[in-house]
């Protein structure tokens, strides 16, 4: 039988990872607006923009996003009263002129 030595066995190499790559400052403070609250900050501006109904996909190609991500937004402000879809097409809702409840 032949015996069969590692020439890594002896001799450690020195990854070239350690040491060479400097650390990246650590975060200490995160911004407070997430993706999701910037995609709805962006339609509700597109919207109110907007003089006539837009459809979803619309806007995705005016905001440079992706058409789930506009329309989870848009639906996140419906929730909220601030848009409004009749056809699948959006409005922004005036939330300023509404009586107050």
């Amino acid at each position: 039988m032949h015996s069969v030595t590692s020439p890594t066995g002896s001799l450690q190499a020195k990854s070239r990872l350690t040491g060479d790559v400097p650390r990246q400052p650590q975060r200490r403070y995160r911004d407070k607006l997430t993706r999701a609250d910037r995609t709805v900050l962006a339609v509700r501006d597109a919207l109110a923009r907007a003089d006539q109904p837009v459809r979803a996909r619309v806007l995705a190609l005016d905001l440079g996003l992706p058409p789930a991500e506009v329309t989870a937004g848009l639906r996140r402000l419906q929730d909220l009263g601030a848009a409004s879809s009749h056809a699948r097409r959006w409005v922004a809702v005036d939330t300023s002129s509404a009586p107050a409840s």
